[in-house]
């Protein structure tokens, strides 16, 4: 007994092309619209899990270095390894000024800390305006086409005087193929939407532990550049003689 899947699939294909090729230009053009929203949208999500899912894998190797390191000049030096990690982020960001001495108070600390994680929270909430567009504006093209193609219908009937089914059909059309694609991009966008603010607030509660104990390193002076006394025996070093050429 042979496969009778693919045969289906087919037909439901070719149902869907003459559908398509029945409507009117309004339908075609609200089919066009809602393609390139769709194709658009899951460009976007497609992008952000495998940002994500770097992001994870870059952050776990950075934490490792993170505890054993005692350089903040070694560690903001190894940071730069660690593009897509948003601890790596706050340690370029932050612990380059902290090594300079340009942090002399806990509120230019702060500040700087809140600053470089709002910048890290843009970039994970960028494109998703067009996720939450799509998601909104998807449904009611995909119904201005099943209102057009009703209102279409109907006046068909009342300029040739007949209601069989042959006549009321194109519009039909356009209206069951629009209100399906206009589902079809709106459902995967509010799906992609929502799962990935939920991976943006899970990231935002695992940075913001990271910052309190890189705060508490950087006050405490942990690392050699901060401790007690660093400034003047970096002052006392003698000077590397230059040389001869």
């Amino acid at each position: 007994m042979g496969f009778a899947g693919i045969p289906v699939f087919l037909q439901i294909a070719q149902n869907i092309t003459e559908l398509i090729a029945q409507s009117g230009t309004l339908a075609k053009t609200i089919l066009v619209i809602l393609l390139v929203l769709s194709v658009v949208s899951w460009t976007i999500m497609v992008e952000k899990f495998r940002y994500f899912r770097r992001a994870a894998r870059q952050t776990m190797r950075f934490r490792e270095l993170f505890e054993s390191e005692k350089s903040l000049d070694r560690l903001v030096d190894k940071a730069r390894a660690f593009p897509d990690s948003p601890d790596a982020q706050l340690v370029r960001s932050v612990g380059g000024e902290a090594a300079r001495g340009e942090i002399g108070a806990l509120d230019h600390l702060e500040g700087y800390l809140d600053a470089s994680m709002e910048s890290i929270m843009s970039d994970w909430e960028s494109y998703l305006i067009f996720l939450s567009t799509t998601a909104t504006v998807s449904p009611f093209l995909g119904l201005l086409g099943t209102v057009w193609g009703i209102m279409s219908s109907f006046l068909s009937m009342g300029l040739r005087g007949s209601a069989n089914l042959y006549v009321v059909g194109p519009g039909i059309a356009d209206a069951l193929i629009t209100t399906v694609f206009g589902l079809g991009a709106a459902i995967p966008a509010v799906v992609g939407y929502n799962y990935i603010l939920r991976l943006i607030r899970r990231r935002e509660e695992q940075t913001g532990s990271f910052i309190v104990r890189f705060r508490s390193r950087l006050l405490e002076g942990r690392y050699a550049e901060l401790a007690p006394g660093a400034a003047a025996r970096a002052a006392k070093a003698p000077a590397v003689p230059a040389l001869d050429r």
